[in-house]
């Protein structure tokens, strides 16, 4: 009786997870496409830095931006760029992380020398 019990939950843990996946998954595919652009925000929200990813080809790189003081002048390098996952680039010590949900939105870990720092970054809207 145990035996049909936990195989009946098992079926309906499956069901469930089947039904609502679809409901929390985004609606758009995430491609290289969808890492294109400018992307700015803000180191620990309090210095200013934006990417600016054109390619993710073979051998590409990325704009790098940022201040290091919160009125500075700012800073720009560039730093190659790899597609690690369906959602995320490494931009050498960057880790980029696109928001799943909302592909104008991404997170960024930076790994610096000195100290670790978080930024939302928001995709810039090119004018015409």
């Amino acid at each position: 009786m145990k035996s049909v019990k936990r195989c009946a939950t098992k079926k309906l843990v499956y069901l469930i997870i089947l039904l609502v996946f679809p409901l929390i998954a985004s609606g758009e595919e995430i491609t290289n496409h969808s890492f294109l652009g400018k992307w700015c925000g803000k180191w620990d929200e309090i210095y200013l830095t934006c990417l600016t990813i054109d390619s993710i080809a073979f051998e590409s790189t990325a704009k790098y931006q940022w201040r290091e003081y919160e009125h500075g002048k700012f800073k720009s390098s560039n730093k190659s760029v790899e597609r690690i996952n369906r959602n995320t680039l490494k931009i050498d010590n960057i880790w980029f992380v696109l928001d799943e949900k909302n592909l104008m939105q991404a997170k960024v870990i930076g790994v610096f020398r000195v100290q670790t720092r978080i930024a939302n970054l928001v995709k810039e809207i090119p004018t015409t």
